[in-house]
């Protein structure tokens, strides 16, 4: 509030109107708000003004508003105010920055080329076929043929046929460690109903993986491409999540998930590792990563989401809303300290209907 001040004179009368708004809606900091309570001992004038404007307010507060029958909780009206805000801010980073980074970034290219054979069936055939030869030709040249993984048998195997499949290794860490980029899609076979899941690893050695999203080296590709944020783009992690949230259940799966809500460097993978792991909030490492997400993440979108996670789950298990003291502490804490006003209103919301405020 330095900007209100004139040589640490403190708030003049002509301020006083847009202030009582802030002094009200406890939107000023401590030192401003210490300066204009000072201001108003002093000055009767101003004070009536700031009262006039409390009770005002108190008269807003006091009426039923429609959209409280709907959305009780206020939880979606703070996650619609973060989204926006969020969308606000990725807007104007994307305004500030210059066209030639754009022309430049590996990313883009890789996202427009990516795009362009997704919705260009044709030229995707053509540009596989050429990509194929030449490999074929370079593998013959230094004396080693690309890999071409195809696991056998259906779509979804049992957990038997799973570990027969492990016993029989295909991707060798090798062979994932020399990858340095990764696309990842859903397709569906010629005369199949059932999609399956494709992963081209780029490396010397380029593989292809086609199989069911349970598949052992599927499910190693994409974690690993998962964990490895600083090699693969953003995109081709994204795509990976799309694939390992219908294998949540598997154990190593979760962790991987769990690993990426908390450490991925893009807002967006983390955001959609916490969504794959909704229904699975029993795990204590489950329940940890969303306590930690809500606590920590610098992301306001990211905090906001952990709490609706953390509230569905909540209502799911039907026991008359009991959470742990630590879900307590850690909404509080946010409720006490944490930067962005929706989230605190959200705080507040999921504080009052777990009746613990």
């Amino acid at each position: 509030m330095s900007d209100l001040q004139e040589n640490n004179r403190g708030p003049r009368c002509s301020d006083i109107e847009s202030l009582a708004i802030l002094y009200v809606g406890d939107e000023l900091d401590a030192a401003a708000r210490a300066e204009l309570e000072a201001h108003l001992a002093q000055c009767p004038a101003c004070a009536d003004v700031v009262a006039r404007e409390g009770r005002l307010r108190q008269a807003i507060d006091s009426l039923d508003r429609p959209a409280d029958s709907l959305d009780r909780s206020g939880l979606l009206l703070a996650q619609c105010r973060s989204e926006l805000a969020e969308a606000i801010d990725d807007q104007v980073a994307l305004a500030n920055r210059p066209a030639w980074r754009a022309m430049i970034s590996p990313v883009a290219w890789w996202t427009g080329l990516r795009n362009t054979l997704i919705y260009h069936p044709a030229m995707s055939m053509a540009a596989l076929v050429v990509v194929g030869f030449l490999a074929g030709v370079l593998g013959q040249r230094v004396g080693v043929a690309p890999i071409v993984v195809v696991p056998p048998g259906p779509p979804t195997l049992s957990a038997s046929a799973k570990q027969d499949k492990a016993d029989k290794p295909k991707l060798t860490e090798e062979q994932l460690r020399s990858a340095d980029s990764a696309h990842v899609a859903w397709v569906t076979p010629s005369g199949s109903r059932t999609p399956t899941v494709q992963v081209e690893l780029m490396s010397q050695t380029p593989m292809n993986l086609v199989g069911a999203p349970d598949d052992v080296d599927i499910e190693r590709a994409l974690t690993f491409v998962l964990q490895n944020g600083e090699r693969f783009d953003s995109g081709a992690r994204l795509d990976s999540l799309d694939v390992l949230r219908t294998c949540a259940d598997d154990y190593e799966v979760r962790r991987a998930l769990c690993a990426a809500a908390r450490m991925d460097r893009d807002p967006d993978v983390r955001l959609k590792a916490l969504k794959a792991l909704q229904g699975f909030e029993r795990d204590p490492s489950v329940r940890g990563t969303l306590l930690d997400a809500l606590q920590t993440d610098e992301n306001s979108g990211v905090r906001s989401a952990a709490i609706g996670q953390i509230l569905d789950a909540l209502r799911a298990r039907n026991e008359s809303i009991t959470p742990e003291p630590q879900t307590l502490y850690v909404l509080r804490d946010r409720l006490r300290n944490d930067p962005s006003r929706s989230v605190r209103l959200q705080s507040a919301a999921a504080l009052r209907e777990l009746g613990a405020q």
